[in-house]
């Protein structure tokens, strides 16, 4: 019998956060986890929503850039 595989991200939302921040680029697939994650309200702290909140702003802005 096959096991079901885990979709689990390797990563943490905090881990995600900090590079995007870092780095000022974000890739199309990250910006739909932080999208997805932020909608679902699941193991999301009220600093790192600020800090998604905060990243969503910067790509409005053109400080962020979705490559």
């Amino acid at each position: 019998m096959a096991r079901a595989t885990s979709n689990k991200p390797t990563f943490t939302i905090h881990q995600l956060i900090e590079r995007i921040l870092e780095n000022r680029e974000i890739s199309r697939k990250e910006h739909i986890q932080l999208a997805t994650a932020m909608l679902s309200g699941k193991q999301i702290t009220d600093e790192d929503r600020r800090h998604m909140n905060r990243i969503f702003d910067s790509i409005q802005a053109g400080r962020v850039k979705i490559v």
